[in-house]
């Protein structure tokens, strides 16, 4: 099937496969059925009820409320090819299970999504839709605003331009910053405000932030693409590269801190 799929991303450009039908909401009851049942034993004789909702971005889930599933998956894939439908439910099914999905399924999705008429809806859905939050008040450890300053100023001549450096509403261990290319924006978890963390740990993740703004930002997955060789290059010759990703690291993981 992984074949069949990489033949026609090369074959047939996604936006004539766009031409096609949306999927109906019973051929997505059936497909989502059928795909679960044939995953694990937990999907069978129990209700399951499919449907596409307008997620902001690439969201799917899979719940139980009470003796039902609940399924969404976002609208941006109403014209994907029924096997992609597929590749979705199953690795949603897989994730429930507490599972690896398998790496063929993954890449199915992953071909599908990363195709340039995705990407572009759903940076054109997020860019009029999705609007970033940032706590209201500035950080009572560290100055995000002045550390941006400081390292424009120090590794970039001042020539990374942003919209907006604040702190974000969730308190997040796994992802402590982010740099949102559509509304060019870098976010930092609150978390990090604090007196136990050092300022040399949140001023490199603010540089590693500026780093995507100076390359570009590409939504793929995988660390090598998302962070390609020059990026790597660039970021491992920041003076508290070493010091910086040793503590993040066992400040994620919930380790404590040598004092």
């Amino acid at each position: 099937m992984q074949k069949n799929f990489q033949y026609i991303l090369k074959q047939e450009s996604f936006a004539e496969e766009g031409r096609r039908d949306s999927l109906s909401s019973e051929k997505l009851q059936w497909l989502s059925v059928s795909a679960l049942q044939a995953s694990f034993p937990v999907f069978r004789n129990t209700d399951i009820e499919a449907a596409f909702y307008p997620y902001v971005g690439l969201t799917h889930t899979l719940r139980r409320k009470e003796a039902k599933w609940i399924l969404r998956i976002s609208d941006h894939c109403r014209n994907a090819p029924e096997y992609v439908i597929e590749a979705i439910v199953k690795i949603l099914a897989w994730r429930v299970m507490r599972r690896k999905p398998p790496r063929k399924i993954v890449e199915i999705y992953d071909l599908y999504r990363r195709t340039p008429e995705i990407e572009s809806a759903v940076r054109q859905r997020r860019a009029s839709r999705g609007r970033k939050q940032f706590r209201g008040k500035p950080g009572e450890y560290h100055s995000l605003r002045q550390i941006y300053r400081e390292l424009n100023g120090l590794y970039f001549n001042n020539q990374i331009e942003v919209n907006r450096i604040g702190w974000g509403l969730r308190k997040s261990r796994d992802r402590l910053g982010h740099y949102d290319p559509v509304h060019n924006t870098i976010t930092l978890s609150p978390v990090l405000d604090s007196p136990n963390v050092p300022s040399y740990a949140v001023r490199y993740i603010v540089y590693h932030e500026m780093l995507h703004a100076l390359f570009g930002d590409s939504p793929v997955s995988g660390s090598r693409k998302h962070h390609p060789r020059e990026f790597r290059q660039t970021e491992s010759a920041y003076p508290d590269y070493e010091r910086a990703k040793k503590f993040l690291a066992n400040f994620s993981s919930g380790q404590r801190q040598p004092s």
